[in-house]
């Protein structure tokens, strides 16, 4: 558990640097500098990159973290593993490639009338993809290394300050349009670069592959898990990602860039179980290898708890301060409010589930993680069908919740029959209610003359009337432990500076 809190810890202060970056950039240079329509394609265009990245990767990522235990050694270079984590997609991009330009004319066809400028910029989705994918493949393969800082630098922090910077060039007319779009793309190239010069530096790895170790039994094993890994990332990706395609084609790129902003601003509580995730996973892989159990449970009791107390945290903060959050943004972003509303209240039930589909994708039983998916597209794509129409980007948000609850309802139950695990411990209950008398209290406050000066207070009052109880009461010992050495830290720094 040690390795958990200490990478989740910096991951998490590097998310939240991010998130900081992202709210200037998100609530307030991209509403600002972009048209809505010319901000829902960069979302459109991130979509269908993220859709085209699952295709091209053949259940590269998830079968990296499940087998590196298997090449593990370091003495070894691991094996020649890296060659094969790379050489694998790389074969799924040359099949994109084809099915990219063959069906073209019908992608084009379903966007042309309401999101003309995405054909436009159609041409764009192959180069984002290919660095997106060879990204998160490197990502995946140092996560089995046990380092996910990196990848959460360049992801949270360094992704976002390349974009300011390519949107202060536009503002000011330095670069065209076109030009901003290239260089939106080029911002993926850079981080992917950067990290794979960065894995072949730190870990010594190898490209030459080792042949010889990859014995028949292990390729026809790994052969059989990517197989459902590729099905599973791919139906994930979709019900993550079918309500911005279907948005830009049922309503337009302008509601698109308005509902992406209120769900960026809805889903910032997930940035902890993004970070325990990124950790988890191959902590976890590597006990079903020594069928240590007993370590799963507890990796999947910690970690629901200590991200409901986080997310109750970021939940409360976010639901206090969206008429703020509303009144930042140009009027045209108004319509949001109850997007972000259902998407923080799903992400919430979300987080309180615990690291439920990292025991399941690397257990014997991953095949349930594709079924359940398969049946939440389905699900997913008539309540999009049905309900955009109906009520635009608020049917988008509920269509979306929708999916998250039901998928996590599912994997609760599936795991609780297979493992006699269940996630929740009588301490979630208090963090509720603590969360839940939290937000009535700063609801009675009135606001105040400056909108920024009322997000600083409500904010602070927030974190004493949430915290102090959590902290009091001492819910979680690896929470309090999060809180003292960061106090320790704070403290060691003041008096640093002070002598």
């Amino acid at each position: 558990m040690g390795i958990i809190i200490r990478q989740s810890v910096r991951n998490a202060i590097l998310s939240y640097l991010g998130v900081a970056l992202g709210f200037i950039i998100t609530i307030w240079m991209y509403p600002n500098i972009l048209s809505p329509e010319q901000y829902g394609l960069t979302r459109v265009l991130l979509a269908l990159a993220m859709v085209s990245t699952q295709l091209a990767n053949l259940g590269t990522q998830n079968t990296i973290i499940r087998y590196f235990p298997f090449f593990r050694d370091k003495d070894k270079k691991h094996h020649g593993s890296l060659f094969l984590a790379l050489v694998v997609p790389a074969v799924g991009l040359f099949l994109l490639t084809i099915i990219l330009y063959a069906f073209r004319p019908e992608i084009i066809k379903y966007f042309i009338e309401r999101s003309a400028l995405l054909v436009d910029y159609y041409w764009l989705v192959l180069p984002l993809a290919f660095f997106i994918l060879f990204f998160h493949v490197l990502s995946a393969y140092i996560r089995a290394l046990y380092d996910t800082v990196m990848s959460s630098l360049l992801l949270n922090v360094v992704i976002r300050l390349l974009a300011a910077t390519i949107l202060i060039l536009y503002f000011f007319d330095w670069i065209t349009f076109s030009q901003f779009m290239i260089a939106f793309v080029s911002t993926y190239g850079v981080i992917m670069l950067w990290l794979f010069f960065y894995t072949l530096k730190k870990f010594e790895v190898t490209l030459k592959p080792d042949f010889q170790f990859l014995r028949k039994s292990l390729l026809k094993t790994m052969g059989n898990y990517s197989l459902f890994a590729f099905f599973g990332g791919v139906a994930s990706i979709l019900v993550n990602n079918i309500d911005i395609i279907m948005l830009s084609s049922l309503a337009g790129l302008s509601d698109t860039g308005i509902y992406a902003i209120a769900f960026y601003i809805g889903s910032a509580i997930t940035i902890p179980r993004k970070s325990i995730f990124q950790i988890s996973s191959p902590v976890i892989s590597d006990a079903f290898k020594n069928k240590d159990f007993n370590l799963i449970d507890k990796v999947y009791r910690r970690s629901a708890l200590n991200l409901i107390i986080a997310g109750g945290l970021v939940f409360c903060g976010v639901i206090a301060n969206i008429d703020n959050l509303m009144n930042l943004l140009p009027p045209d972003y108004t319509g949001g409010v109850w997007v972000i509303i259902v998407i923080a209240s799903a992400n919430l039930f979300d987080m309180a589930c615990g690291v439920n589909g990292a025991i399941i994708l690397n257990s014997k039983h991953y095949r349930f993680d594709l079924y359940s998916t398969i049946i939440l597209i389905i699900v997913t794509i008539l309540l999009n069908y049905w309900l955009i129409p109906l009520y635009g980007i608020l049917g988008a948000a509920i269509g979306t919740a929708s999916a998250i609850v039901l998928y996590n309802v599912l994997k609760l139950f599936f795991v609780w029959l297979k493992f006699s695990m269940q996630p929740f411990e009588k301490s979630i209950f208090p963090v509720l209610f603590i969360g839940g008398i939290t937000l009535v209290i700063i609801f009675q406050i009135p606001t105040l003359f400056n909108i920024y000066a009322d997000i600083l207070i409500r904010s602070l009052l927030i974190c004493a009337l949430y915290l102090i109880p959590i902290v009091s009461l001492k819910i979680s010992e690896q929470f309090n432990q999060l809180v003292f050495d960061s106090l320790g830290m704070i403290t060691n720094q003041f008096k640093s500076k002070k002598s």
